[in-house]
């Protein structure tokens, strides 16, 4: 509610369940999930917001700059990064799917080239990675660093040092946790009305 149109209408997401449900599911399962996925527009999009729950554990695929086709760039071209504190996810055979199911020209060797990073994240606790995965994609929509990656602007500083200079700070983490928290009570007392 508190992001911009904007902001909002240039990025996508996918529902959190298609990753696992692509990876474990059959021939047909797979291509029902490419199709949603196809109506994204994925090579249109600045940023694509992938989340992903396996094994009861949360993390985040963020897709950036999918719409260019220079994969010589590592800065503005096409590149992923997977934000999760256990590094056990490899996204690279459902990327594969969504270029196939797009129709893209881009062979295999090329989708190969694409960057894909795993910045050091803060270790969660227990039931919290999920809503870790939440603030990080609040943090993509709100904050102004991590936004620049998303318009193409070089970072001066490695991707991961965003989350040690104090750009994810303790405090605003713990505000985001409560309103999360409220959120759910509100939804827990208007489904129970």
């Amino acid at each position: 509610k508190r992001t911009d149109e904007d902001q909002k209408n240039a990025c996508a997401y996918l529902d959190p369940l298609w990753f696992n449900s692509y990876v474990n599911g059959d021939k047909e399962q797979k291509s029902r999930i490419l199709r949603w996925t196809k109506k994204l527009k994925i090579f249109s999009r600045k940023c694509v917001f992938v989340p992903i729950v396996r094994w009861g554990h949360w993390n985040l695929l963020v897709l950036c700059h999918f719409d260019e086709t220079d994969c010589s760039d590592a800065k503005k071209g096409p590149r992923m990064l997977l934000l999760d504190s256990l590094n056990t996810t490899d996204p690279k055979r459902f990327i594969r799917g969504i270029y196939e199911i797009e129709e893209r020209e881009e062979s295999v060797h090329f989708i190969k080239k694409i960057r894909l990073e795993f910045p050091k994240v803060p270790q969660q606790n227990g039931e919290e990675c999920g809503i870790y995965v939440l603030y990080f994609i609040h943090c993509f929509l709100q904050n102004g660093k991590l936004a620049q990656v998303l318009e193409n602007k070089t970072l001066e500083e490695d991707f991961s040092q965003l989350f040690d200079d104090g750009t994810f700070d303790p405090e605003e983490l713990e505000n985001f946790r409560k309103d999360v928290h409220a959120f759910q009570v509100e939804r827990s007392t208007e489904t129970g009305q």
